[in-house]
Parts: structure tokens; C-alpha cells; sequence
């Protein structure tokens, strides 16, 4: 394997706890009820435009979809301010490991701001040769383009990466990509995928990830 791809929310930080709790805190403003485990469920990976058209819709809110993602964007800006997204176990170890030894980007579905910000504020961003949005492309997950582009952009075919995703969303555009997949997640829903291997944690993942680029650990040591 020659490049190693990242989601970003629930992957490398436990944003999607963090974003639960906001979306649950927004819409009680409009009388609607979501638990955080509903949430992490049925919408971790969906982008915030989706997950604002199926409340709309489901509940006839009266506001529109732009008013919803702006508001949550603004919510979620404060909130980082006032208690930063955690990282998850073994992600900074992966991550200071294998920077600099393996070409590796951000592939998320998230917007770029959003993301370089927070990379920034662990001290992540300069570790990853490009991040990749899925706002930039023309579908974002779980269609296959940003993968797609990701791969163009970084000079490698599909066969030739490993992507680690959280989601049933990130794990189709990968898969749908053809690119090899790890899922990592606690949650019990999403153990049964199609994934290439499922872990709990990034500690539980970091051996096979340290055998899939053994050739270029060896050799970037030597």
C-alpha cells in the first residue's frame, strides 16, 4: 500500500459526540427530540444540509435548510471555541508514526474550514501532505468523488490506498472508490459492514496499519 487516507469526524477526533450533542441542543429549539445515540446511529457521516432537509421535512419546520446549517455552523464554532473536539485514542501516535514515512490526507465530507481548523488546534495540519473536502467535488459522500479525487490528486490508483473511515456513509465512498477500508468504531450497529476490518479503536487498528506500509516504515528508517 503505498497512501493512507483519514475521515476526520469520528475518526480522528470524537466529533461526533461533540456534534450530537449540538444537533440535539438546536433542534429541541424547534421541539424535536434526538438522542445522541440516534444521532451517531442514523446520521454520523451525513452532511449537515441532508441532516437539515430530513428534519424539515419529517417535522415541517418552519425555516429552510440554509438558516439551519448557518445556525449549527455557528453553534459549532462557539462550541470549539469554548471546549475543542477531543482526539480519539491512538490517533495522535498513528499520526506522529507514520508522517513523513507514508503519504497521507484527510478525505472528509466535512467543509475545509471546519476541518483545517481543528487539525490546527491539535497540531495536525502540517502532518498531512492535502486535506480533501467532499464540498469541493461534485457529490460529496457517500458518493466515491472525493476519494476519486484524492487519488488523482495524490498520483496513486485506488487499489493502491487504504482509507479509515467511522460511518456506513464514509465506508460506501470508499468502498464504492475501490478503495481497501477500515472501519473504526465503538458502536455496536456498525460492526456488521462490508469493511475490509473493523476495530474499536485506532490502538486496536495501528498493527495492521503498521503491516499494510511496512515496506515504507522499513525503508523511511533505515
Amino acid at each position: 500500500m503505498q497512501t493512507l487516507f483519514f475521515d476526520f469526524d469520528g475518526t480522528l477526533v470524537d466529533s461526533e459526540t461533540f456534534h450530537a450533542n449540538n444537533w440535539s441542543t438546536y433542534l429541541a429549539t424547534y421541539g424535536v427530540t434526538l438522542t445522541a445515540d440516534d444521532f451517531i446511529e442514523y446520521y454520523a457521516g451525513v452532511t449537515w444540509p441532508k441532516i437539515a432537509k430530513h428534519f424539515i421535512d419529517s417535522y415541517q419546520l418552519n425555516v429552510d435548510v440554509v438558516t439551519i446549517t448557518t445556525e449549527m455552523e455557528a453553534l459549532t464554532d462557539a462550541k470549539i471555541r469554548q471546549q475543542g473536539i477531543p482526539a480519539l485514542p491512538g490517533v495522535d501516535a498513528v499520526l506522529q508514526a507514520f508522517s513523513g514515512k507514508v503519504p497521507m490526507a484527510v478525505v472528509t465530507g466535512a467543509p475545509r474550514d471546519y476541518v483545517e481548523g481543528v487539525l490546527k488546534l491539535h497540531g495536525w495540519l502540517d502532518l498531512f501532505d492535502q486535506v480533501f473536502s467532499g464540498y469541493e467535488v461534485v457529490n460529496n459522500k457517500p458518493s466515491p468523488d472525493v476519494y476519486l479525487q484524492a487519488c488523482q490528486a495524490m498520483k496513486i490508483q485506488p487499489d493502491q490506498a487504504v482509507a479509515i473511515e467511522d460511518s456506513r456513509t464514509g465506508l460506501q465512498s470508499a468502498k464504492s472508490a475501490d478503495i481497501y477500508c477500515l472501519l473504526i468504531n465503538a458502536h455496536q450497529s456498525l460492526t456488521a459492514t462490508n469493511a475490509d476490518h473493523t476495530f474499536f479503536s485506532m490502538v486496536e487498528a495501528k498493527p495492521l496499519l503498521t503491516l499494510l506500509f511496512k515496506d515504507k516504515l522499513l525503508f523511511e528508517t533505515v
